[in-house]
């Protein structure tokens, strides 16, 4: 919006109302993810037309801007798709789980649109989502090869013992030596009435006098070094329990994604599908690339290094041989809904219906089997789209991380203000 990528006219009252439509709409993509998909498929799609999602975006742009529909002729469509892009824009600087969504459906789909001139608009959007994943994918699977990298630990400094000063107790010591003293500017309370010479009375009344000065400065003293010892310890315990428990995440980290990359090379070694309950040799080719993508979803934490996707291409190949060879077309790939597996029973499968008017494979699918009749993924792509099995896991998987994570987001506040 404040790049001028959109051309709504010279006043800046109109931008001034698009921000603050972007802003709410920001708000609740940020707090709710899951609404800003069909809107985002519908938007970074050119032959969307009048989707459904999209003309939604005019009742909130209404409310900042009552007078729009005046300025342009029609249903400003570009306008409403502009809205969408920046205000997810911005609510992935707040919200991560929507940025690893846009990363990951936007690998599937985008190059098969034809975006044309707004491939530069995509481009930055994505590219931030493709910045703020690898930077979840960063603390989520770091690299097994380099140490555990922390800080040195920082050790506060001790504060030392304010020098006291020498003329602290004068008054009192000068008041139990005697009746009297010759520095000046001194008034001494109550002093000792005898003289050093009347040495009997006098060496009574000034212990009585010293004792209690002596005791006071040594309680002071002992005081103020105990705060400054206290201080101390409580620093260096406070910066070794961060550095601890810092060493412990990282090694925890280190852990989860040990146990991953096993749980992985045992799936890969045994070939064998927890959702199917079955070998995957028993299975047609699509199916494969169905249950494999289920089940590896299953091993893996919220992002994964792009290894892991040829993993899964070459595992499909294993497990179909000559048919993982062949091509198989989106339509096709969405028919498995009359074959017998197990997909149908799969209670996540069943919660991703939906009644949006732009569907994920993995949504047309568990639309089919709640309506009983086969759906096609509304995606704006061709459904003769062909492509292999392993791609198509990979597509499956992609698309089943997206709708995991977005189904546990961040907790949020207020989205930042970055404009596209």
């Amino acid at each position: 919006m404040s790049s001028r990528l959109l051309d709504i006219g010279a006043e800046d009252s109109r931008l001034e109302k698009l921000e603050n439509t972007c802003g709410e709409l920001a708000k609740t993509y940020a707090t709710n993810p899951q609404s800003a998909l069909p809107p985002l498929m519908a938007a970074w799609d050119p032959s969307a037309g009048e989707d459904p999602s999209l003309l939604l975006i005019g009742s909130v742009l209404q409310n900042h801007w009552p007078t729009y529909r005046g300025a342009f002729k029609g249903e400003p469509l570009t306008l409403y798709r502009a809205v969408v892009l920046e205000s997810v824009m911005r609510a992935m600087e707040s919200q991560g789980v929507l940025a690893v969504a846009v990363s990951l459906i936007a690998a599937n789909i985008l190059p098969q649109l034809k975006v044309g001139q707004e491939a530069r608009i995509l481009d930055i959007l994505v590219g931030r989502a493709d910045a703020i994943t690898a930077e979840r994918l960063e603390q989520a699977w770091p690299e097994q090869s380099s140490p555990t990298n922390l800080a040195p630990l920082n050790v506060p400094a001790i504060k030392t013992l304010g020098k006291i000063d020498e003329n602290a107790w004068f008054a009192q010591v000068a008041a139990a030596s005697g009746p009297n003293t010759n520095k000046e500017g001194v008034t001494l309370a109550n002093p000792n009435p005898h003289l050093p010479n009347q040495a009997q009375h006098w060496s009574w009344e000034f212990a009585s006098r010293m004792a209690p000065i002596l005791s006071d400065v040594h309680d002071r003293a002992a005081a103020n070094t105990l705060q400054v010892v206290k201080t101390a310890f409580k620093g260096l315990a406070d910066a070794v329990a961060a550095k601890l428990n810092e060493f412990l995440q990282a090694e925890q980290v280190r852990s989860n994604q040990r146990e991953a990359a096993s749980r992985l090379l045992w799936w890969r070694q045994s070939l064998y599908s927890q959702t199917a309950e079955k070998p995957y040799r028993k299975l047609p080719a699509a199916l494969v690339a169905w249950h494999m993508a289920l089940d590896m979803s299953d091993l893996l934490p919220e992002v994964y290094p792009p290894a892991v996707e040829s993993l899964l291409f070459e595992s499909v190949r294993a497990a179909t041989g000559a048919q993982g060879e062949a091509e198989i077309t989106l339509k096709e790939l969405l028919q498995v809904d009359g074959a017998p597996s197990q997909l149908s029973q799969l209670t996540w499968l069943t919660e991703q219906r939906t009644t949006a008017s732009r569907t994920l494979l993995v949504q047309a699918l568990a639309n089919s089997y709640g309506a009983g009749s086969a759906e096609l993924a509304k995606l704006g792509v061709d459904a003769e789209l062909k492509m292999l099995p392993g791609d198509w896991a990979i597509w499956l998987l992609r698309e089943i991380k997206a709708l995991e994570t977005l189904a546990a987001p961040d907790e949020v506040g207020q989205p930042a203000e970055v404009a596209a």
